[in-house]
């Protein structure tokens, strides 16, 4: 882990296990195990995931639970997932339009602009159905 983690990421996650624990927030470090050193089962830490979902605004796949095992690596991946939606949330604005052509081009800038919303706006598979996960350990 070459980049530094967000100390407000790490606090949420502490925080939100903290609660669920009914711990000190002070007693839980990045180093701890979910499992070893916080007692958590796979339906506790599937519970808290979905805290940490709800409480950071993102999706977390099943297929990568497995490797999240400590406070550390759940900090790390909620900020490089924080990170990945910022990029892809920008939307590319579109270029300049001359001065003579402005009419035509304004209504052919929109027509793109709304098509490009369009496209941005597919609904993703797990938003349609109600969320559910099976043990994956």
């Amino acid at each position: 882990m070459t980049e530094r983690i967000d100390p407000a990421v790490i606090a949420k996650i502490i925080q939100a296990l903290a609660s669920y624990l009914k711990r000190d927030p002070a007693s839980i470090t990045e180093a701890h195990h979910l499992r070893d050193d916080l007692g958590l089962d796979s339906v506790a830490i599937i519970e808290l995931l979905f805290e940490i979902e709800e409480r950071f605004k993102l999706q977390i796949p099943d297929q990568d639970l497995p490797g999240l095992s400590t406070v550390g690596t759940v900090a790390a991946y909620v900020q490089q997932r924080l990170a990945e939606s910022k990029t892809e949330s920008k939307p590319a604005l579109p270029k300049p339009v001359a001065a003579a052509s402005k009419s035509k081009a304004a209504k052919s800038t929109k027509m793109k602009t709304k098509s490009t919303k369009m496209k941005t706006k597919s609904t993703k598979p797990w938003q349609a159905v109600p969320r559910t996960r099976t043990a994956v350990w």
